[in-house]
Order: structure tokens, then C-alpha cells, then sequence
């Protein structure tokens, strides 16, 4: 037997009752905690006013996520009724349960509602403490499961993240940051997962995206699961955008790539390839055909050159122009001297891709020392160990002319660059002497802008960006949104991610009616968080990744990083210090578990009135709901009566869990 509730939104007039009568009969404080929270939001003044309300308690999962992850082992479900229930008396008791210190946070330190440093840097804000429990407990299925909920590239993000999630783990302050990123990464490979079940379109609103790259499928994803139907336009002839033509296969096999974008498809998202949209006439005529919300997010793929003598020489090239060659399978010719210019990651990929080509000489020259390079340090270490050399602190002064074709590159050592208020760069030289850089092919990687020029829907900035309203992503034409680099300028593939999932929600409140302008919650930096680490903590050493040798790997293209083992997985895992707590909270598709405002707090959530339950009572909500909104029993009892009905806006059924409840949908 399992037990459920079933809510009607059609007749809840959220007038609280039952929020009250649950603090009473529990005897809980009046206060923000609560057993069944309402989230209240009211907009706009009188007539124009929208209010919505969104109730969050236990669903009574078929299988609670919540008590794999308990540190205290305070969660479990009774067998008799499926009731999920808390000892509250284990609750926060002998294993410590978040460490950020509330002393000396101050007023602002909320538990239950605080996250940890590397959930705060993380753009798109996972749920990083409780994915890596998750996987500190074998659950490798819950922590993908987990992991989707924010993120539509768990195997793209697993490898080639920028992970700034990383750069502030408080388990630097003991040894070494936790492998985030490799966490993802090996969930993401090692888990069994059967293609997702199409997504019925509940909305009557279709969605179209122009452009794959990680912004547009981050935006279809969300949209998708909120119940529109999304297509999206990709002009090249794969679907994945840098992903797919910027990125070499050895940093992200294209059978990873197409996994995650083999899920998103599988939801419903068509993805139309070889279908170029042009940037004016044509986002018109999406509208006209019936899309409702038409949103850019075409990247930035227009590599950039310097503005120096030489620099249209035969044997100059540009590195996105290289790399989409290389992607796509066309032949590309080097000399036996290849020089890149540029100190980011995509000049390490261009430095990389030019040796696995054949081409023994290879360097990267750059305006940053070693240390101040923008590409990853791993990626430059990997670099060095293939043989390609590094020329750092130098300025370009042109590119040496051999009857039309590229001889070398003029530079100067400097030992500082600043910019001015128009971009110009100045440099501190060491000396007016010039010195050369012998090459035969010159790769510029100093960035990249978006191929799009004016237009009387699009314009652009002077940084060469799309411009936009910066709060509601729109363009000046209502329905036109943008997301991702081309509006930006360029940003690592997560930013471009939170950027889709941005407008995606900027999308539905418009198609919904809603306003577009909402005042944002109050924000914390994560170097602001102060974790009281236990002095008696031992050192435990990060996992170290194991790579493919740089003999093995210099003259192909197979993946260089090779994966945690699920022992190495699990080790690394433990490692956290678990710093806010609530993993019972985090790992809660309804985010159900709460907690009141005192020190040593219990958990407190739903627990269906089991005193009352016991006695063949119904829960007090029920019992308290003037409107008759509320009801509980068997759930075949409920289905009988209501019919098995679990969409609902507000509220996001997950089929993993399985919640024992029954919603009627409340009309748009």
C-alpha cells in the first residue's frame, strides 16, 4: 500500500489554512520555516496583478532520494504505508551536517537556504555537495538524475567545463579542491540510461532556436520540459555548434557530444541541421508561422586577426576557421613550423590539433607570462608534454613576408599590458629590439565575435555582440529573445549554458503573460562564505585522472583523459566536506525538507500527520482546507476519484521518484 494526496489547484484559493493549522497542530513557530511551505510571488498593481503560489511538501517518493544521503541515517520510509518519515531525534545529531559557520556569517546565514562556495560559483547552480553524496553512496543513477536537473550536458560539461566551482572548494584550504568536474564526467559515462520518454507539448506555444551550441540546447532543454514544443535551426551540417566544430576530439569524442544531445532530442527537440536562418527577414517569418518566442543564440564563430603587417599573407590563418575544418573532416595544409597566437584554450586546442596533424614544430606565443595565461593549466601542462613550446610575454609587431607567403612573426619581449577605455592595448616593453619567431603557418586565436552584421531587427554593439535588453533578453522586436555568446561576447560553454536557461525562463514568462522584469533575490558571494573546517581534519589526496601517455596520444586523436574507476569515483567523493548541509533538501526533486530558525535545527517537512494517520485520521491540511482543495488516501482510492492526472504547472513530476500524489492542473 502507498499513501498519497491529491491537491486540486482548480479549487485552492491559497488562502493558507493549511499552512496554519499544520504549525499549530505540530506546535512549530511562526516563522519562514514550515511543514508545508507556500511560496507566495505577487507582481503588478491593481487590475493588472499576477500572483501565483506554489506548495512544496513530501511527495513520498517510491524511492526517497533523501534517505540514500542522510548522514545521520534520520530518513526512511515505513514499509506498512510508504510514509516517508524523519527521527528528528537523529536529525543534525552525530555526523555533522554543514559546516558554514552562523557565527561568523552573521544575520544573513539561513540554514536550509544557504548554499555551498562551489554551488554558488557554479553558473547554472547544481547541486554539486549532493550529487557528490550521491556518489559517495554507489548511487550513480540518483546522481545523474540529479545532475539533469540543471544541467543538459552532464558528458560535454563532465570534460570540458572551466569548473570555477572548483577554484573555490573549501577542501583547498586542507589539500586539494574535490574533482568536481570528474565527478560529473564519470557518472555521466557510467551510467546505463534508456533514451528518455518523449515529452507530451502541454503548452499551445512552439519555440524556435536559432543555433545548437550549448546556450540554444540549454535553453531547448528547459522549454521542452516545461511543456512547449522547441525546434531548433542549426546552419552547419552538425548539431552542437563549438561543441561540435570548435572543440578537438581529443578534449570531447563526438559520440560523447551526440549523447547528450541524442537525450535532449529524445525529449521531443527537433534539431534541424543544414537549415541557415537569415538574421533579419527570417526571424520575422518564424514568427508569422506560428512560432511564439524565437530565440538567437547563433555563438560567436568569427575568429579575429591583429591588426599588423602581414597578417593576410598565404599561411595566415584564423584558429575557429582551422578547428571547424579540421572538425569537419576537410583537408587543412600546415608548414613544418606552426605558430598560434593566443593564451587561451583555444589556442592550446589549435596547438594541440597542428601536432596531432603531423606537424612536429609547434608554439604558442602570447601577451601573458605562463602564469597569467586564460587557458587551463592542465591544458597548458598537456601541451608541454606533447613538445609544443610556449612564448609568453610578448607583443606582435608583424609577420615577416617571404615572397607572399609567412616567415616568422616580428615580436617584442613586454613585461605588462594594460587596456584603455576604447580597448586599446598598451604594453610595457623591455626593449625596442626586435626579435623573430620563426614559422611558415601563423593560427591567430585572440578571440572570436558573431557572424551577424546590422540590420532593422539586429544590432550590434561596439564590442561586435548582438544588443539587448540586459534584464529581459528581448530584442526591440516583442518575441526576440538571445542567449549565449553572440550577446555576451565570448564566455566558457557553463555561461553559455546559464545564459539559454536564462532566457528560456525570460521565454516562458512572456509566453505565459507574465512580466519579464522580476527583482532578483539578494545574492552572497561565494569567497563570502566561511567554512568552519575541523581541525582534526586528516589530508586525503585528489584522485589523480589518468591520461593516455603523450606518446600514445600525440599522433591521433583519441581521448586523452581516460576516467575515474567507481573505486577511485567513490574515494574522491568522500572527500567533501558536505560545507551547507541539507543534503536531504538538495537531493529533493520538491526541495520538501525544511528547517526552523534555531540552533541545532531538526529537519522539519511533511509527514503526513502519521500520529494522525495512525488513528485513521486525516492529515490536518486536509481536515483545515475550507475549499475541499486537499484530500489523502490509497492511491488507488485517489485514482478511482480523480483520475491519474500528475502535470500541473508549478509543479515538475519527476519519473525517477515516482511522488505519491495526484495534482488537477490549474488553468493558464
Amino acid at each position: 500500500m502507498q499513501v498519497g494526496f491529491y491537491f486540486d489547484q482548480t479549487r485552492c484559493t491559497g488562502c493558507n489554512a493549511c499552512r496554519v493549522a499544520c504549525k499549530d497542530w505540530h506546535d512549530q513557530p511562526s516563522s519562514p520555516a514550515s511543514w508545508m511551505r507556500i511560496n507566495y510571488q505577487e507582481e503588478g498593481p491593481f487590475p493588472n496583478v499576477f500572483a501565483s503560489y506554489l506548495i512544496s511538501n513530501c511527495y513520498h517518493c517510491e524511492e526517497p532520494v533523501c534517505a540514500f544521503v542522510c548522514p545521520n541515517e534520520a530518513i526512511s520510509k515505513r514499509e506498512e504505508d510508504g510514509i516517508v518519515v524523519v527521527d528528528k531525534d537523529k536529525c543534525r545529531e552525530e555526523v555533522p551536517c554543514g559546516l558554514i559557520s552562523k557565527e561568523k556569517m552573521g544575520a544573513s546565514y539561513s540554514y536550509g537556504e544557504l548554499q555551498a562556495p562551489c554551488q554558488i560559483a557554479c553558473p547554472v547552480h547544481l547541486h554539486i555537495p549532493a550529487y557528490t553524496a550521491l556518489i559517495a553512496k554507489g548511487k550513480f543513477k540518483e546522481s545523474l538524475d540529479l545532475i539533469r536537473q540543471r544541467m543538459p550536458l552532464p558528458s560535454v560539461c563532465g570534460r570540458v567545463c572551466l569548473h570555477p566551482c572548483e577554484e573555490v572548494c573549501a577542501r583547498k584550504d586542507v589539500d586539494q579542491a574535490i574533482a568536481i568536474e570528474a565527478l560529473k564526467g564519470f557518472v555521466a559515462d557510467n551510467v546505463s540510461e534508456e533514451p528518455p520518454k518523449r515529452l507530451l507539448q502541454t503548452q499551445s506555444e512552439k519555440v524556435a532556436i536559432i543555433g545548437s551550441g550549448p546556450a540554444g540546447l540549454a535553453a531547448a532543454y528547459d522549454l521542452i520540459r516545461m511543456g512547449y514544443g522547441v525546434t531548433i535551426f542549426e546552419a552547419s551540417s552538425r548539431a552542437g555548434g563549438m561543441l561540435a566544430v570548435g572543440i578537438p576530439e581529443h578534449r570531447l569524442p563526438r559520440d560523447v557530444l551526440n549523447r547528450d544531445i541524442d537525450y535532449i532530442k529524445a525529449l521531443g527537440v527537433e534539431i534541424k541541421t543544414n537549415t541557415l536562418i537569415d538574421l533579419n527577414q527570417g526571424l520575422e517569418d518564424l514568427l508569422k508561422q506560428g512560432y511564439g518566442a524565437v530565440l538567437v543564440a547563433i555563438g560567436a564563430h568569427k575568429g579575429k586577426k591583429l591588426g599588423i603587417p602581414g597578417a593576410d599573407l598565404d599561411g595566415v590563418l584564423v584558429g575557429t576557421s582551422f578547428m571547424r575544418d579540421v572538425n569537419l573532416g576537410k583537408e587543412v595544409k600546415l608548414g613544418k613550423k606552426v605558430l598560434i597566437i593566443g593564451g587561451g584554450n583555444v589556442a592550446m586546442d589549435c596547438a594541440r590539433t597542428a601536432r596531432r596533424l603531423g606537424t612536429t614544430e609547434v608554439g604558442v606565443s602570447c601577451l601573458e607570462c605562463c602564469d597569467d595565461m586564460p587557458a587551463d593549466i592542465l591544458e597548458v601542462d598537456q601541451a608541454r608534454e606533447e613538445g609544443i613550446q610556449i612564448y609568453d610575454s610578448r607583443s606582435f609587431t608583424k609577420i615577416l613576408n617571404n615572397n607572399g607567403k609567412v616567415a616568422g612573426v616580428g615580436c617584442l619581449e613586454i613585461t605588462g599590458c594594460t587596456f584603455d577605455d576604447d580597448g586599446e592595448a598598451h604594453f610595457d616593453v623591455v626593449s625596442d629590439e626586435e626579435h623573430t619567431l620563426e614559422a611558415d603557418t601563423v593560427i591567430f586565436a585572440i578571440g572570436q565575435v558573431p557572424e551577424v552584421s546590422n540590420s532593422s531587427i539586429i544590432k550590434i554593439s561596439k564590442r561586435g555582440t548582438i544588443t539587448a535588453d540586459s534584464e529581459t533578453l528581448m530584442l526591440v522586436t516583442k518575441g526576440l529573445f538571445v542567449a549565449g555568446d553572440c550577446f555576451s561576447g565570448i564566455a566558457s560553454i557553463i555561461d553559455a549554458i546559464a545564459s539559454g536557461q536564462k532566457s528560456a525562463s525570460k521565454i516562458h514568462r512572456y509566453l505565459q503573460g507574465d512580466v519579464l522584469r522580476v527583482r532578483s533575490s539578494p545574492e552572497i558571494a561565494a569567497t563570502e562564505i566561511i567554512v568552519d573546517i575541523p581541525p582534526e581534519t586528516e589530508k586525503k589526496e585528489r584522485q589523480p585522472m589518468p591520461l593516455l601517455s603523450a606518446s600514445e596520444r600525440v599522433s591521433n586523436f583519441k581521448e586523452v583523459t581516460l576516467g575515474f574507476s567507481e573505486e577511485a569515483a567513490i574515494t574522491e567523493a568522500e572527500r567533501c566536506f558536505n560545507c551547507a548541509g541539507h543534503l536531504c533538501k538538495d537531493v529533493c526533486p520538491y526541495s520538501a525538507p525544511q528547517f526552523v530558525e534555531e540552533e541545532k535545527a531538526r529537519m522539519q517537512k511533511c509527514n503526513y500527520c502519521v500520529d494522525r494517520f495512525d488513528v485513521g485520521k486525516q492529515p490536518i491540511c486536509v481536515e483545515a482546507c475550507y475549499a475541499r482543495a486537499l484530500d489523502s488516501g490509497t492511491l488507488e482510492e485517489l485514482k478511482s476519484k480523480y483520475g491519474d492526472i500528475r502535470k500541473s504547472p508549478g509543479f515538475s513530476y519527476s519519473i525517477s521518484v515516482k511522488p505519491a500524489i495526484l495534482f488537477k492542473p490549474k488553468k493558464k
